[in-house]
């Protein structure tokens, strides 16, 4: 289950974010809030600050975040031990509340700093007479794992160091991880270390902008862990492979999936076909969104060369473009492409990618949510593969 705060202060509509996949979640969550949100600015590569319009929640609906703090000082303050709003935010609780402290900086939090910092609050939540309340301290460094705040309902409470002063704030919100686990894990067919993780999936359908009924095509579905996703969100989805085994793999999953979710209804297709030939294959039809990750590059045992990372990213990049125009003439005008790309890491420390670029002609535009555009391809965090990593880019037909 997720986690909310117990006692929920006064809303003030400013919200810090604690990112899982750096600048992608905070793209994601730009998508996502973008008609409700006044201001917008990611403060370090894991950590954005947003003030919405209104307290209608909606962060429940991304994938892309490890916390969502609510402000407690609106403002940065130079010091953290003289707080009236804290006493304000206490008043809301019982004695004998379990509570933590963690702590972000742009360089990272060393020991003493965190030390003192907690101390600082530990001294303001027992003069605020909470006597019993217990302290659960980080197992490594200076931030309490959101598994640990859910399953032991803390009170975690968040401070950003900016500059010379801080920001207090409390965790709102942690995201249900563990069902993202159980159908990444649990599936009759589970992939190669290589392939997205259901989480990551939910994350790219979001930025996809597709209401729940709408309908998403995934043209290289592979096993169906976006396609999976998209029936959870109560997306209706197609999904078309040109190998015959991974629609069977996908098929697999997805009657998986169905009998998970207790659910008579098929709100999918599976079609053996070309990417690069999707017309004829949709007959017609136009979807609200494509939500891609082609798997185009060989399987890669070791760190290639500058020569080899070329090669195999220029054969890559032929079917790319050629697949993206066939994904822009079946989505309908106004929908987005989604569509991650690989980058290789080379043995000379530089970097590959597939670049899509001149997307005009195929009657695309980059997707930009904010005033403030985004920089494509945007790169994936904290990603574990050695030398192949992702990029994505989100396009809308226009």
């Amino acid at each position: 289950m997720p986690y909310l705060l117990p006692h929920t202060p006064t809303i003030n509509k400013k919200l810090v974010l604690i990112l899982a996949f750096g600048n992608l979640s905070y793209l994601e969550a730009c998508s996502v809030l973008s008609d409700r949100l006044s201001s917008s600015k990611q403060l370090w590569e894991d950590v954005a600050m947003l003030e919405l319009k209104d307290a209608r929640g909606g962060y429940e609906n991304l994938a892309g975040v490890h916390k969502v703090a609510v402000s407690i000082t609106p403002n940065p303050r130079a010091r953290l031990d003289d707080i009236e709003e804290l006493d304000d935010f206490l008043g809301g609780f019982d004695d004998g509340f379990n509570f933590s402290v963690s702590l972000y900086s742009p360089e990272g939090s060393g020991e003493a700093e965190y030390e003192e910092v907690l101390s600082t609050l530990l001294a303001a939540v027992r003069e605020a007479a909470f006597r019993k309340a217990n302290l659960v301290r980080p197992r490594n460094g200076s931030e309490v794992l959101t598994r640990e705040i859910a399953s032991r309902k803390i009170v975690d409470f968040v401070v950003l160091r900016l500059g010379e002063k801080y920001w207090l704030g409390a965790t709102l919100y942690v995201p249900d991880s563990q069902q993202f686990q159980v159908r990444s894990n649990e599936r009759p067919v589970v992939s190669s270390q290589i392939s997205i993780s259901s989480r990551l999936a939910r994350l790219l359908l979001n930025l996809g902008g597709v209401r729940k009924g709408g309908v998403i095509l995934d043209p290289f579905c592979g096993s169906g862990t976006i396609l999976a996703e998209a029936i959870t969100a109560g997306l209706s989805c197609i999904g078309v492979d040109r190998d015959r085994n991974r629609i069977e793999n996908s098929r697999q999953n997805l009657e998986w999936l169905s009998k998970t979710l207790k659910t008579s209804a098929k709100p999918y297709t599976l079609k053996v076909g070309d990417s690069t030939r999707l017309e004829s294959l949709m007959d017609g039809v136009q979807v609200d969104a494509v939500v891609t990750e082609p798997i185009l590059l060989p399987k890669i045992d070791a760190t290639p060369t500058l020569d080899k990372a070329r090669k195999m990213i220029r054969n890559s990049s032929r079917l790319y473009s050629e697949s993206l125009y066939s994904m822009a003439a079946v989505v309908r005008k106004g929908g987005r492409v989604v569509i991650v790309a690989p980058s290789l890491r080379t043995t000379e420390d530089r970097d590959v990618s597939v670049l899509l670029e001149d997307v005009g002609a195929a009657g695309l535009a980059p997707f930009q949510p904010v005033q403030v555009p985004f920089e494509y391809p945007v790169r994936i965090s904290h990603e574990n593969t050695r030398w192949v990593r992702r990029m994505v880019y989100v396009f809308e037909r226009v």
